[in-house]
């Protein structure tokens, strides 16, 4: 029997290789993981993970794991449950959804512009710095309104973001055992103090514009002050712009290294694009290649590739007994790179099905992301954009690793930026059977 904490050496090491490994080796729909004084079970067959993100609230929840993280965002959708969660999802559910992106499309579309146009200056395009940028400002189109933020506004509000993100990341991977010093405790504070008043100052000038979105309108009329509006933002620019930029790396790197399938999104792009440009998305649902291009990384690179659910009641699944404070864990980065459930898994394929079980990008059930839809609208169109008019070639040495913290991270990258050239396309080996 293995002892607790056993497994901590290796999910320290690489989670990732950790996951697929354990659930590779078991027999069971259920594999152990023994990271603290219990162990962790982690979900293998698809359709029992299904039915554990689907499970009344009453019973399994979002647990002791993710409130931990309470104190630094404080009581947003990420962390509430029960009615609180309900009420606030419903209030941004109203607002955060395809229709949003749409009625910003010539707003979004600009944005991506500016974005090709500054990389065909700057001729490098440096991950670190140009994607989260890009992600946020076509988040805070949604978020806050056009024009109800300045750059210098956007600028504040990433770096804010990204102190509270990596103060989230070392809290929730922490060891129990591992002691802080006093003088890194006050510092950390004080960093987290002054990223809130930051957010809080901003939402203060949002809420004050006439330019505001539906979403902060939403968000008032639910009765939300100051402190709890900046709470909502946050989590939903955590839970937004970062996973959108990540994968926004992802989809260069892969149109980097596959100069034919680049070519043959440019041709879709050169067909879709004038009807955008005229306020109608139609078109851009009907771009197989590109939305198939984006199922793809989503399945090879889930930027939520994890999540986990504490039980509250004792309840059996699929044959096995849970006890309260039993945690379960899903991850769709597992699931999606499980052999038993893809063909090629490790593989980028575009002929692939994702009516599947196993396909889990956003999470389903009350907890899915909320604003999955904007996310696939802005994902696709960027790729449509930067095909139309970019060719991209990695400096950096190596392919690219993920990097797994509070969500699944593209590494810091450099890539040459050049303009597009088209010329004949061959059959991608993505299509290859």
């Amino acid at each position: 029997m293995p002892l607790p904490f056993s497994d901590v050496p290796a999910f320290r090491r690489d989670p990732l290789a950790l996951l697929l490994h354990r659930a590779a080796s078991s027999n069971s729909s259920f594999a152990p993981l023994y990271l603290g004084l219990r162990p962790l079970w982690l979900v293998t067959d698809p359709k029992i993970a299904r039915a554990v993100l689907k499970w009344s609230t009453a019973e399994i929840d979002k647990g002791s794991l993710v409130q931990t993280i309470r104190p630094l965002v404080g009581k947003s959708l990420l962390t509430n449950t029960g009615a609180d969660h309900s009420n606030v999802k419903e209030a941004v559910h109203r607002h955060v959804h395809r229709n949003s992106a749409v009625a910003n499309l010539d707003r979004m579309i600009g944005i991506i512009n500016q974005f090709v146009a500054r990389s065909l200056v700057d001729r490098i395009l440096d991950t670190d710095r140009d994607l989260p940028l890009l992600a946020f400002q076509l988040a805070c189109v949604v978020v806050f309104g056009h024009e109800a933020t300045s750059a210098a506004d956007r600028t504040l509000l990433v770096e804010a973001v990204r102190t509270v993100e990596a103060s989230v990341a070392a809290s929730m991977f922490r060891l129990p055992f591992v002691p802080r010093w006093p003088g890194q405790m006050r510092r950390e504070t004080q960093k987290l103090d002054a990223a809130r008043e930051t957010i809080e100052f901003v939402i203060r000038r949002v809420r004050a514009s006439e330019h505001k979105s539906d979403v902060i309108k939403g968000l008032e009329a639910a009765g939300l002050d100051d402190e709890a509006l900046a709470a909502e933002v946050l989590g939903l620019l955590i839970a937004g712009h970062h996973t959108t930029g990540a994968t926004m790396g992802w989809l260069i790197h892969h149109l980097a290294d596959d100069p034919e399938l680049a070519e043959m999104i440019a041709i879709e792009a050169d067909e879709v694009l004038e009807s955008l440009e005229e306020n109608d998305d139609a078109r851009l649902k009907q771009a197989q290649l590109s939305h198939a291009f984006v199922s793809e990384i989503l399945r090879l690179y889930p930027a939520g590739w994890w999540t986990s659910r504490e039980v509250f009641k004792p309840v059996e699944i699929a044959g096995k007994k849970f006890a309260v404070g039993d945690t379960i864990m899903v991850a769709p980065w597992q699931l999606h790179r499980d052999a038993r459930l893809w063909f090629q898994p490790n593989e980028l394929r575009l002929d692939r099905s994702y009516n599947e079980a196993a396909y889990l990008p956003f999470g389903v059930g009350a907890r899915a992301c909320i604003g999955m839809s904007i996310a696939w609208f802005e994902l696709q169109l960027f790729v449509l954009q930067v095909t139309s008019a970019l060719r991209f070639k990695r400096l950096t040495v190596g392919a690219p690793q993920p990097k797994p913290s509070i969500t699944l991270l593209f590494p810091s990258s450099r890539y040459e930026v050049s303009t597009r050239e088209p010329a004949e396309h061959g059959q991608s080996a993505a299509y290859q059977n």
